[in-house]
């Protein structure tokens, strides 16, 4: 499944991934919003910019093709 996974699909899955990780954790104490802030600044200025993070990460790791 997560094998056909193109660089794209799996940064949007990883993003989704720490916003609910981020959300759930929020539930559990209000601190954590701020984890929230920080995912989201960190999807607009890749949205800005171009440099995202995640993206060189899954590189370094050889976890996903740009096919």
């Amino acid at each position: 499944m997560l094998d056909n996974l193109n660089m794209s699909d799996a940064v949007t899955l990883g993003n989704g991934a720490l916003i609910l990780i981020a959300s759930i954790l929020t539930m559990i104490s209000s601190g954590f919003i701020w984890l929230l802030v920080l995912i989201g600044a960190g999807i607009m200025q890749s949205a800005f910019t171009g440099f995202c993070p995640m993206t060189m990460l899954y590189q370094k790791l050889n976890l996903f093709t740009d096919k």
